[in-house]
């Protein structure tokens, strides 16, 4: 495992999400706490478009342009 400062961060960024790309693991210490760096997978993709249209249905609602089904109709 690859501890990095946030000063070394800002001076190696693109070394270091290489690192983490390639499969290292890369953690970050800083005044804030401390993070572990990885690279998003498919599944992240996968429910960022998921989120996105669930946001866009709701906005879509609220604006009037479309009804949305209620929860008891969906479940039961």
């Amino acid at each position: 495992m690859q501890v990095v400062t946030a000063r070394e961060f800002r001076a190696n960024q693109s070394k270091i999400l290489k690192a983490a790309r390639d499969g290292q693991s890369v953690m970050l210490t800083s005044r804030v706490g401390n993070f572990k760096i990885v690279p998003i997978d498919n599944d992240d993709v996968i429910i960022e478009r998921h989120l996105k249209t669930a946001l866009e249905e709701v906005k879509a609602h609220k604006e009037g342009r479309m009804t949305l089904s209620k929860a008891r109709d969906v479940v039961f």
